[in-house]
């Protein structure tokens, strides 16, 4: 393993700290121990004063007792809001700490002194009346500490932030499939809505003996249902392709109605670029058919307009049929009318509008007001 490797292993397992603090400890002792070998096999030449026991700073003991400080600091962290605990337990291991570094000086002037061990009690007054008891160790050991108690928040920080951004990204996508489930589950309300009409469109050609106009009601509804499943999957498409595919749909309905529908587009080019939601102006255009032409024999003009109004896109639907019942007017109960709200809200939000109400002095209006989006301006 290379020194990263290593690294890498002390950063993530205590038990390769605890390795790596066992090596240097063994290592440390045993030179000094090597060094004061002389002394402490008696030799008469030999003295503990010229010692690296005695020569080396007291600090190196921080290495003893740092286990010590992580544990408990570690246990600690893990009493979730018991402050009055930590407060007195590390104020506990301060005072330990700083007593035993005390009397570590103390038994090195004894020892350098060659004084008996009864004198200890004596070099620990004589020092506390001198005031050279060090009270350093008990400042550190608070630093050390609210170091780690930094440290280990910044830690929970940072992952509290990691987390409620992986949160936010998975419920920003969670809300994505849900809104596509939604749309593609409201547009396919209205496939079943077409495929009836049109089946009751096919099954009277057939009743009247037009066999050969039901085939091509047939054939263009296997071209329509073939562009449907084509965009099953986008939300949005093109005015252009949604043209298309109501020409397709007016291919069929004209068969059905003959000279009954007469089709009129108002559609500049600037607008056919625009972005528009699925299979949106289909069911407008089924409901025209359905509650204007089909009521009326008098009916025959269905319209399809289009204009920009600045970052707009309005879109209208107008038949010269009846005007409808008031109760309609005020509800708009029909799945057409309810889909259409519901998809723009989904899509748009407050953006967008639909509007549907009288054309005094005939005829009834379908109006669409979306934001205009055109997918090849930069």
């Amino acid at each position: 393993m290379n020194g990263h490797g290593l690294l890498r292993c002390c950063l993530r397992d205590w038990r390769c700290w605890l390795g790596l603090w066992a090596v240097v400890l063994l290592g440390t002792t045993g030179f000094l121990v090597w060094d004061a070998r002389g002394w402490l096999l008696g030799s008469a030449d030999a003295s503990f004063r010229y010692t690296k026991l005695n020569q080396w700073p007291v600090w190196l003991l921080w290495w003893v007792v740092a286990p010590a400080v992580l544990w408990l600091q570690h246990r600690l962290t893990l009493l979730d809001r018991h402050w009055p605990w930590a407060i007195g337990l590390h104020t506990l291991m301060a005072f330990l700490i700083t007593g035993f570094f005390i009397l570590v000086g103390a038994v090195r002037l004894l020892l350098a002194n060659h004084l008996p061990g009864s004198f200890l009690p004596v070099i620990l007054n004589d020092l506390r009346e001198a005031g050279r008891w060090n009270y350093t160790p008990l400042l550190i050991y608070f630093m050390v500490v609210s170091v780690l108690y930094a440290a280990g928040y910044h830690r929970q920080w940072r992952a509290g932030q990691l987390l409620t951004g992986e949160l936010r990204v998975a419920n920003a996508r969670l809300e994505t499939r849900l809104v596509r489930a939604s749309l593609d589950a409201l547009k396919m309300q209205l496939h079943p809505h077409f495929l009836f009409n049109t089946l009751n469109s096919i099954t009277s050609l057939i009743r009247n003996g037009r066999a050969r106009e039901a085939e091509e009601v047939v054939a263009g509804l296997g071209e329509l249902l073939r562009r449907s499943l084509e965009h099953r999957q986008e939300a949005q498409d093109t005015l252009a392709h949604e043209l298309e595919f109501l020409r397709r749909y007016f291919e069929i309905e004209s068969i059905r109605f003959q000279d009954r529908l007469r089709v009129e587009y108002d559609i500049p080019a600037e607008c056919l670029p625009a972005l528009v939601p699925c299979l949106m102006l289909q069911p407008l255009v089924e409901n025209a058919m359905k509650h204007g032409i089909s009521r009326d024999p008098e009916a025959k003009l269905l319209r399809l307009s289009a204009r920009r109004d600045k970052d707009r896109l309005v879109l209208s639907v107008y038949n010269d049929g009846p005007p409808l019942p008031r109760d309609e007017l005020i509800g708009s109960s029909g799945i057409g009318v309810q889909n259409t709200r519901t998809r723009l809200h989904m899509l748009y939000g407050d953006e967008a509008r639909f509007e549907l109400r009288d054309q005094p002095p005939r005829g009834v209006l379908a109006r669409l007001t979306l934001p205009f989006t055109n997918p090849s301006t930069p």
